[in-house]
């Protein structure tokens, strides 16, 4: 699937940089928050910029299809390892308290609010302006291809593999049937043709830079430069602003560091 969602909106009109300069506070914060009620909030904040921006419904709600299986596990499993405060259940050797408990709801709801944060860049961003940005920030432009090639060729890699599992359970290949070597094992046959599609795309890749000359050790320009706008000027100055307040009330306060609350 391709992860883009092509709008005229007015996070889709924003420099890269901006975008990722958010993405990237926003991680570094949700790392740093323990409080189930912030990380609820940055998750509602996440969903309300999607949402802003005109991005499907489906598309969130394929996020959460997606993290599905880590929101509920790891609440289930972290009471298991890592016990704090009173026990509430008893089970033989199985202790589970309240506090870790919450503190494992916590953790996946973090998961959750640190994959939305990025699809707010995601979403929002062509491949091609992404990497551009990366390049003014000081990416080196071959790496920025790279990047550009492996992203652009990662659905198309899915949908090779779709095509052909297909093609060969239509001749009678049996796959997810028993024990777990035998259901690896049957993968191989796709794998192969995969793999095989993957070269011949690689060297009709190859064929195409050559053919337009591409050389990266010379100077790279490009028809539309990324310029900062106004409004990019004054995000990137409130979230530098919201970031430093955030990280001044973490360390000096201990604000989001309890699991239940909002102070330390």
């Amino acid at each position: 699937m391709e992860l883009y969602v092509d709008r005229d909106s007015w996070l889709h009109r924003l420099d890269p940089r901006t975008k990722l300069a958010f993405t990237l506070a926003g991680a570094v914060l949700l790392l740093l928050t323990n409080s189930v009620w912030l990380i609820l909030g940055w998750l509602v904040a996440a969903h309300a910029i999607l949402l802003s921006a005109r991005v499907p419904w489906a598309r969130l709600r394929w996020v959460w299809r997606v993290m599905l299986p880590l929101t509920v596990l790891v609440p289930i499993l972290w009471p298991l390892f890592y016990r704090e405060g009173a026990t509430l259940i008893a089970l033989g050797p199985v202790q589970i308290t309240g506090l870790s408990l919450v503190r494992g709801v916590a953790v996946g709801l973090r998961i959750d609010a640190l994959a939305f944060v990025w699809f707010v860049l995601l979403f929002a961003t062509d491949q091609t302006r992404l990497i551009r940005g990366l390049v003014r920030l000081g990416l080196p432009y071959s790496w920025g291809l790279t990047a550009a090639i492996a992203l652009r060729y990662l659905p198309t890699l899915q949908d090779t593999y779709t095509t052909v599992s297909e093609a060969q359970q239509a001749r009678g290949l049996v796959l997810g049937r028993g024990h777990l070597l035998k259901a690896a094992r049957a993968q191989l046959p796709i794998l192969v043709a995969v793999l095989i599609g993957a070269l011949r795309a690689t060297d009709q890749l190859a064929l195409a830079l050559q053919a337009r000359a591409y050389n990266p050790r010379r100077p790279r320009t490009s028809y539309r430069e990324l310029r900062l706008t106004p409004l990019d000027g004054l995000l990137l100055v409130g979230i530098a602003a919201f970031t430093l307040a955030y990280l001044g009330a973490r360390l000096a306060l201990g604000f989001g560091a309890s699991p239940v609350g909002f102070g330390s």
